[in-house]
């Protein structure tokens, strides 16, 4: 063997029994010493053979580089555990959607009930109105409380002092105030039909 190839052997061996030291730092804070504890290797994909000519020997006398890998990190929590939460959340949401549209249900139904009892009290009430409205009800009523059916009508006479008093008081007023309308005319009115 040549003293080359035997020093470049000695260099390797020297490398891989001595842990390999470098600083690390980071962005504003102070810079930190790690050792890497594995051997640092290097796969080489040909057997190793004797340099044939200087630069082959020039590049096999220098120093590898050396560098320092990241610990490899594992995640807090598996895909199993993330997919595991995902559909529990899931199932929890549909639970509470599904609790929320059964009590929007009863609340509709509990309404749709209330608007069905004041209807059907809102038609019992017209009913008794029309009952209590109607002129056979009224006649048996005044009957029960001592009233009877006219049985003429009798005029009297006014005198004119008291025409003339009226006359003048009333001279100022709106004519349609001072001059009342006639029984026949309010009696058309509060039927509603026209005269």
């Amino acid at each position: 063997m040549s003293a080359a190839y035997s020093r470049r052997q000695e260099t390797i061996r020297q490398h891989r029994e001595e842990p390999a030291t470098r600083p690390v730092t980071r962005a504003g804070t102070r810079a930190i010493t790690r050792q890497v504890s594995r051997p640092v290797t290097r796969q080489v994909s040909r057997p190793v053979t004797r340099p044939v000519n200087r630069q082959n020997r020039s590049r096999n006398t220098a120093k590898p580089q050396l560098r320092v890998v990241q610990p490899v990190t594992r995640s807090k929590f598996s895909k199993v555990t993330l997919v595991i939460v995902t559909l529990a959340s899931l199932f929890g949401f549909i639970v509470i959607f599904q609790t929320v549209i059964a009590e929007q249900q009863l609340r509709l139904d509990k309404v749709s009930t209330d608007v069905r009892l004041a209807r059907q009290h809102y038609n019992e009430l017209r009913q008794q109105r029309a009952e209590l409205r109607a002129p056979d009800y009224l006649r048996a009523q005044a009957i029960m409380l001592g009233m009877w059916p006219g049985s003429g009508a009798k005029f009297e006479e006014i005198p004119a002092e008291v025409v003339t008093m009226v006359l003048a008081s009333t001279g100022e007023m709106d004519d349609s105030i001072a001059l009342p309308r006639n029984s026949d005319e309010l009696v058309l009115e509060s039927t509603g039909s026209a005269p």
